[in-house]
């Protein structure tokens, strides 16, 4: 009679499985998402810094699932025609590469891509810039309180931008120091102090780098902990509630790929440490771009962030016309 009802039981538990799985297969539907193609775009990326040449950088934009060509330069646009204007004198930028560029255009140029600067020049990336045979009194450099307009013209894709270069923002003051809820000697923060004008409109990046190298006992020992500044996302903001105020600003750590990942060390900085850092000071355009390019970064991979769009405010193109000056300070992280 037991084994009877169990055979049964069997039976029922079977047949229930059985017509589940029928009913999910059943009711399953394969979803094919046809995603239209987009025509590609201009994407700039330029700037002009106090007291630098301009550098533009151009290339076109992909599709979500265009293959990557490794070779990245090559993803860079050569043969366009690149001007820049300011108190209505027209100056052409010419096309030239990493190994005719003055250093501190290496360097920024470095600093964008990740690469020694002693790498670079045996990269053939088109860089567009002012011609090294231009008199100096006839180059084009950045100036306090000038607007810069860009005209790029490619092919059959044209654009146009403008960007102010504001007065540099000094940092008045940076320190380091332990919180009084510390619980150890060897972590601390960096605050910075500057004061904003009494004028809305002005906005700021900051960026850090760590110029002392690894310990003898580490596996990096003898190499730069930081060879680049380090953007973090959020690095971007501006006057709206600060405006005319001085101002004391929290730098957080951001873990690089020379770190080893500790959840105590998160935002905070090691003693013995010594650290650039750099306070830029930039127009509301740029403000608006880069904030958009940061906030897309970061819902990279999130399925529950909102949808964003990126701001540019070139005609007709993506990127960006940034013109910006800086107020570099180092910081020696001993209490």
């Amino acid at each position: 009679m037991i084994r009877s009802i169990l055979n049964n039981s069997k039976l029922l538990l079977t047949t229930i499985i059985i017509g589940f799985l029928i009913l999910v297969i059943s009711c399953s539907k394969v979803i094919d998402v046809d995603l239209p193609d987009s025509d590609p775009m201009l994407v700039v990326e330029g700037v002009i810094k106090k007291g630098q040449k301009p550098i533009v950088l151009l290339s076109l934009s992909s599709g979500y699932f265009d293959p990557i060509n490794i070779n990245f330069w090559e993803n860079y646009l050569s043969g366009a025609k690149v001007e820049v204007s300011v108190d209505e004198v027209t100056y052409n930028l010419v096309e030239t590469y990493p190994s005719m560029l003055e250093p501190a255009q290496l360097e920024y140029i470095s600093e964008l891509f990740k690469i020694p600067q002693y790498i670079l020049p045996f990269i053939p990336i088109p860089v567009y810039t002012i011609s090294r045979r231009i008199p100096e009194s006839k180059q084009l450099r950045g100036v306090e309180g000038k607007t810069y307009d860009l005209h790029v013209l490619y092919n059959e894709y044209e654009t146009f931008g403008s960007t102010t270069m504001h007065p540099v923002i000094p940092i008045e003051q940076s320190s380091f120091f332990f919180t009084e809820d510390s619980q150890t000697d060897s972590l601390g923060k960096i605050n910075i102090i500057y004061t904003d004008p009494d004028t809305l409109g002005n906005a700021y990046r900051w960026a850090s780098r760590r110029i002392n190298k690894f310990a003898n006992w580490h596996e990096l020992a003898g190499q730069v902990k930081d060879p680049f500044y380090i953007y973090p996302l959020g690095s971007v903001w501006d006057d709206l509630i600060v405006n005319g105020q001085t101002f004391d600003f929290p730098l957080l750590r951001y873990f690089t790929d020379t770190d080893t990942l500790d959840l105590d060390e998160i935002g905070l900085w090691k003693t013995g440490d010594t650290v650039l850092v750099k306070l830029e000071t930039i127009d509301r355009n740029a403000y608006e771009t880069l904030l958009s390019f940061e906030t897309s970064l970061s819902a990279q991979g999130n399925p529950f962030s909102p949808p964003s769009n990126l701001i540019s405010h070139l005609d007709s193109a993506l990127g960006w016309w940034i013109a910006s000056s800086e107020s570099v300070d180092t910081v020696v992280c001993q209490p």
